[in-house]
């Protein structure tokens, strides 16, 4: 008998119904070689306790034995100090009764398995189950609207309620100033969130978690070295767990939550906050993309019912023009030709005289008729091309207004393709247009410059300037800013960035690039040109 239960792996002990042990295998001896296990108290022997097995949570399967006779199978913990370590251990008990020939229990034989590793392999999963739950509950959170503010204040609230914190908030990366400030937040003060509104990269904790990518964990702010701003001290915060909110490896906010009790975040909390931060940050850079779409949308719109509106008017402009002028200069030759015709006794001086004046009526008339044709389409630009276009452009409308006109062609002088020759010109007319009318410039300087993959054109005047700021925060329908808008449409329609720089008294420069694929051709006979 003790051969057979000594090869078993797991720990055997045979006890009387005093909870004695009367036999144990060669596997429970050899737990401890320093006693004797036989004779001695099982819950000595395997609990180091001078008693049986009681409270709720570890239930003497022994006594339930000698109780009621049947079989019983528990798991117990049994926890103990190791090197100043706490060490916890799951086995499973399963104890039997001996009976003898009349039927009556004699014995509990107690089989012992240690079932830690399978017990932990279980709270992981279940850990792993709760962790795609509460990111599961974020992403059916965030996912039912694109509204950037609805996203925030709804995440916010549900990552707040799955690791049980009352004080929260997402800071926001602006992309131009490469700063974090507060969106929304959860008890946290006015005064704190103007405090620390405009963080730098690297400044603060929150900085430093968006520059580097990783969650940082402090568990007292109070004491916290990288606190750069006084309020943060007097906000009374102890613990906090700060996750970047990330998108593609891209930062795009910060992710706080704090306490303001003693707290320790669990590792497990700390990982979960994290892998929320990446879902939060690709929620955040969606909704971003269609705020950013919605108002490009919005200025699209706009931009064509202007364009609408600007058509009409020209074709109003232009019937205006050819009734006030061409058309009586029309009507005042029919006259003029009329009386010819029918005063027979005029001498020839009176006729030269009455056919010079037709024949300077005629010039003027067909003057106007060119200048109205120019306006609708310059024949230059599809004769000459782009540069020549530009330059009569400019000279037409700024000699007038004493500004000097300097032109330069850098690079290979090409054809364009019509689009892209039109969209130019059009800019260019626009640019030239609110030199002669807006800056009070004494020059001009335009560059037209022929790349290997893109043609540049830049527009500079030494006049007035203004702020741009003003122009592009006009509210969409007002006149304010439609010339600019409309220019930087035209360059977007096509690939193409535009750019101004200008401000009160420093002169204005419009800058536009538009990529262009040469074709075979496209070189012209003369190469660069000069002013």
């Amino acid at each position: 008998m003790q051969t057979i239960i000594d090869s078993l792996d797991e720990d055997l002990m045979v006890l009387d119904e005093r909870w004695r042990i009367i036999q144990a295998n060669r596997s429970l001896c050899l737990k401890h070689p320093d006693q004797e296990v036989v004779g001695r108290y099982c819950y000595e022997v395997t609990h180091q306790m001078s008693h049986p097995c009681h409270s709720p949570s570890c239930t003497c399967p022994v006594r339930k034995v000698w109780q009621t006779g049947t079989p019983v199978r528990v798991v117990h913990v049994h926890r103990t100090a190791k090197g100043g370590f706490r060490q916890e251990r799951y086995v499973e008990v399963s104890a039997s009764p001996v009976y003898d020939t009349d039927g009556k229990i004699t014995q509990v034989v107690e089989l012992i398995r240690d079932v830690t590793e399978s017990k932990e392999l279980e709270k992981r999963i279940l850990e792993a189950n709760r962790h795609l739950l509460a990111l599961n509950a974020v992403a059916s959170t965030v996912s039912q609207s694109m509204s950037l503010d609805i996203v925030l204040n709804s995440a916010l609230d549900k990552v707040l309620d799955l690791v049980d914190a009352e004080v929260g908030g997402i800071l926001l990366l602006d992309e131009n100033s490469q700063t974090l400030s507060y969106q929304v937040h959860r008890g946290l003060s006015e005064q704190f969130v103007q405090g620390v509104s405009g963080l730098a990269l690297g400044e603060g904790i929150a900085g430093q978690v968006a520059q580097r990518g990783e969650t940082l964990v402090v568990d007292d702010i109070s004491r916290e070295p990288r606190i750069t701003r006084p309020v943060v001290a007097e906000e009374g915060l102890k613990a906090l767990v700060s996750v970047p909110l990330k998108s593609k490896e891209r930062v795009v906010g910060v992710l706080n939550v704090a306490s303001r009790k003693v707290r320790s975040f669990s590792q497990q909390e700390v990982q979960l906050l994290t892998a929320l931060g990446h879902q939060l940050g690709i929620a955040i850079e969606n909704a971003q993309l269609y705020r950013e779409l919605q108002l490009k949308e919005q200025i699209r719109t706009e931009l064509l019912r202007q364009l609408i509106s600007a058509q009409e008017d020209e074709r109003r402009r232009v019937a205006r023009e050819l009734h006030d002028v061409t058309s009586q200069a029309l009507a005042t030759l029919a006259v003029r030709l009329e009386a010819l015709t029918t005063q027979s006794r005029l001498k020839a001086k009176d006729i030269a005289n009455q056919l010079e004046g037709i024949k300077s009526l005629l010039a003027s008339t067909s003057k106007e008729v060119h200048r109205l044709i120019y306006d609708l389409r310059p024949s230059l630009l599809d004769d000459l091309g782009l540069p020549a276009a530009l330059r009569s452009c400019a000279h037409n409308a700024l000699d007038a207004a004493g500004v000097e006109v300097h032109l330069e062609v850098i690079g290979q002088e090409r054809r364009l393709p019509p689009q892209v020759e039109i969209a130019l010109f059009r800019i260019a007319q626009e640019a030239i247009t609110n030199i002669a009318c807006h800056a009070r410039a004494e020059s001009a300087y335009l560059s037209l410059e022929f790349n290997d993959e893109s043609i540049g054109l830049q527009i500079e005047d030494d006049g007035v300037g203004f702020d741009p700021s003003h122009v592009f925060s006009s509210p969409a329908g007002t006149s304010k800013g439609v010339g600019l808008l409309g220019m930087k449409e035209r360059a977007e329609l096509l690939g193409g960035t535009f750019t101004i720089d200008t401000r009160p008294g420093g002169g204005t420069r419009v800058a536009v690039e538009i990529p262009v694929k040469w074709g075979e051709g496209d070189v012209q006979d003369k190469g660069a040109s000069g002013r």
